[in-house]
């Protein structure tokens, strides 16, 4: 898995602007209950969240991540349940809150995935439970085009542990992209591609609505829009 190389620096691409977005809304919408974080990464809101009282299921596609979340939960001596898991894939249990940070939506290939995934989690969820997820805006996914970065540009930076240069050209759909690191480690370089797309806000309001969601919030940031949307327990 891609994301297995990138577990151990991934903390480097952390927005904490974002983060603290989820745990205010996840505070704000839900009372204490049973949390489940797909695509949780190295695990800060999956351990903030049982640290806070929540029952917490943290899933990944990346056991490497999953190991860093395991190790993190006992240096923090909290419980938390970890798992492989696919939103593609339905679930036999039912939580209160479910959540979706940092692009995991984008991640997606097509907005037929994106129905398919909804509908699992809508399916997951208990009676007026919520889900809380972003999704990249066409904007930012268009403007990333050409977007060059190293990370040891800085002479300072010589002694780290790694070094990465990251491209990312624009992919064969409408409003995706394609993200090309190359990872120099140990004296070895290996390289990693990781596709993402987005779509129009209305595309993903018309899924959650045919799904059987009802939007309770949007809030917009600079990059991105967070959904908190709510299991309806009669919808119509």
């Amino acid at each position: 898995m891609e994301y297995d190389l990138l577990a151990t620096f991934y903390d480097s691409f952390i927005d904490e602007v974002v983060y603290q977005e989820y745990l205010d809304l996840v505070s704000k919408y839900s009372s204490l209950g049973s949390l489940l974080d797909i695509g949780c990464g190295t695990g800060h809101l999956a351990i903030e969240f049982a640290k806070r009282g929540y029952e917490v299921v943290a899933t990944d596609l990346s056991e490497e991540m999953l190991n860093i979340v395991d190790y993190r939960a006992k240096e923090e001596d909290v419980d938390i349940e970890i798992g492989i898991y696919d939103m593609l894939d339905p679930l036999d249990f039912k939580f209160d809150v479910i959540i979706a940070s940092m692009d995991v939506i984008n991640h997606l290939s097509d907005l037929e995935d994106a129905e398919f995934g909804f509908t699992n989690i809508y399916n997951s969820l208990s009676d007026n439970g919520v889900f809380i997820f972003d999704i990249l805006s066409v904007e930012f996914i268009d403007a990333f085009d050409g977007y060059v970065e190293d990370d040891d540009d800085d002479d300072d930076d010589d002694d780290d542990e790694y070094h990465f240069h990251w491209e990312s050209h624009k992919g064969d759909k409408e409003h995706s992209i394609v993200h090309t690191i190359t990872i120099n480690l140990d004296e070895k370089s290996e390289e990693v591609k990781i596709y993402e797309q987005t779509h129009e806000v209305n595309a993903y309001e018309e899924i959650l609505s045919k799904v059987g969601f009802k939007i309770i919030e949007k809030k917009d940031l600079p990059e991105r829009t967070i959904f908190v949307v709510q299991k309806q327990e009669n919808p119509e």
